[in-house]
């Protein structure tokens, strides 16, 4: 089964953020939860969900405006849309699962959050340069080819 072409966005979308989030998310439970705990798959899985939502909706939105900045920097450009866009995700991801981690804001968070936002800061900077041309390509085999489908049926 094919998707429909015009769901292509959508489901680059949404594949590059359960990607990234299941790999985010399952090394920043490890760091926050001090390893590999008892619950570490459940807290994971929160962790996952969490991230996931949040994510989708940068993923949504953000890439338009990141490049957008980006586009000022000629030959740069790659490296400035990478480290835009993953200082903005993973601060905003790190400070919401280092919450969620620590049951809330404590005198320890700020230590904390800074300690995971630079975990994940490299682990998302590093998948930016990859995961998308790997995600492009899964979502191209996915994705119907109008002109395969018209010349079939045609037959």
């Amino acid at each position: 089964m094919r998707i429909h072409a015009k769901y292509r966005q959508l489901t680059f979308i949404s594949t590059m953020s359960i990607v990234l989030t299941f790999i985010m998310s399952g090394i920043m439970t490890y760091v926050l939860e001090g390893g590999f705990i008892a619950h570490f798959m459940s807290a994971w899985m929160r962790d996952w969900g969490i991230a996931f939502v949040i994510a989708f909706g940068l993923n949504f939105f953000l890439p338009v405006r990141v490049r957008r900045f980006a586009n000022q920097f000629k030959k740069a450009q790659l490296i400035v849309y990478a480290f835009t866009i993953s200082l903005i995700m993973t601060c905003i991801l790190s400070f919401v699962l280092t919450a969620v981690a620590m049951h809330g804001f404590t005198s320890e968070f700020a230590s904390h959050w800074l300690g995971a936002w630079r975990i994940a800061f490299i682990i998302v900077f590093v998948l930016n340069f990859f995961l998308p041309q790997w995600v492009g390509r899964i979502v191209g085999k996915l994705i119907a080819n109008p002109t395969k489908s018209s010349a079939g049926t045609a037959a």
